[in-house]
């Protein structure tokens, strides 16, 4: 269930999602003070990866009817620079984000951002300012942790956290291993699995009774599609090996003899057609 819950903290105010938590200041600062605050008491700046989350932040933020309103965590160093958000060097900029004839970098030095939170058509729009002015900051929280995703990666969504599972797991906490369908006994054999289970990476080895003979790489390993690696091997008798080779030897022989023979016969036939053309050489008639 959506649900929302603003906590005063001291001289802070947050809001409260089930993913993270948006945290904004009570006191106007410069940017480099206002990141420094973030870091402090939260994880950082706010960084948007989004028009959405854009636009839900907005949401969550108090309206202000003019200057100073918020920085966000999106800056450059030099004026040729892309704008680039602090932390993961994302350079998203949306159609829609920037507030009429902006970023205009009105002095030459403006390399960091606010975002309007008034109620006209700006509302939600970023403007580019001079670092030094003061401003109020905007931090997030980290819902993820080392324990989030048991077999993942946790990437922070709007009211919520998304596992990016690693190769072989599945689940929503990335908390199960794939599995792979169970194998059944081969004929005049056996198999069996390591750790007795059927998930990723486990492999499986076929055995054959006494007086049998296993055709076929004996060990098979679960995949991280689900899919057992390789083609079942078999048992066969030694007697049914025996004449399968003597079998494959003399399918063997026979291709060869008609190999030379299908050549030899090319041979005598060029030989034919050469002796004809040798009798009506120029030499051979000069001779005559």
């Amino acid at each position: 269930m959506k649900w929302t819950l603003i906590l005063f903290l001291g001289s802070s105010l947050a809001v409260t999602t089930l993913g993270w938590t948006y945290h904004y200041s009570q006191k106007t600062m410069n940017w480099t003070q206002a990141r420094r605050w973030c870091q402090t008491d939260y994880t950082d700046m706010v960084v948007i990866q989004n028009q959405t989350e854009n636009n839900y932040l907005v949401s969550k933020l108090p309206n202000r009817t003019r200057s100073p309103y918020y920085w966000i965590g999106i800056t450059k160093n030099h004026m040729n620079e892309n704008w680039t958000w602090i932390g993961n060097n994302s350079t998203w900029v949306g159609e829609q984000s920037w507030a009429v004839n902006e970023p205009n970098n009105n002095h030459s030095n403006e390399f960091c951002v606010e975002i309007y939170v008034n109620t006209g058509p700006n509302r939600g729009k970023w403007n580019d300012e001079k670092c030094a002015l003061q401003k109020y900051a905007v931090c997030y929280k980290a819902q993820c942790n080392a324990t989030s995703c048991g077999r993942g990666r946790c990437q922070e969504m709007i009211e919520n956290i998304t596992c990016l599972c690693e190769p072989g797991f599945k689940g929503d906490r990335c908390q199960t291993a794939m599995e792979c369908p169970p194998l059944s006994q081969p004929d005049n054999g056996y198999l069996s699995c390591s750790g007795g289970n059927l998930t990723f990476n486990s492999t499986c080895r076929f055995k054959c009774y006494p007086g049998f003979l296993i055709i076929g790489p004996p060990d098979v390993i679960c995949t991280v599609t689900g899919v057992w690696s390789g083609p079942r091997p078999i048992c066969t008798s030694y007697k049914q090996a025996l004449l399968a080779v003597v079998g494959c030897g003399a399918l063997s022989a026979f291709c060869c003899i008609c190999f030379c023979w299908m050549k030899h016969r090319k041979r005598k036939k060029l030989a034919q057609v050469r002796q004809p053309e040798e009798a009506t050489s120029p030499s051979n008639e000069a001779q005559g």
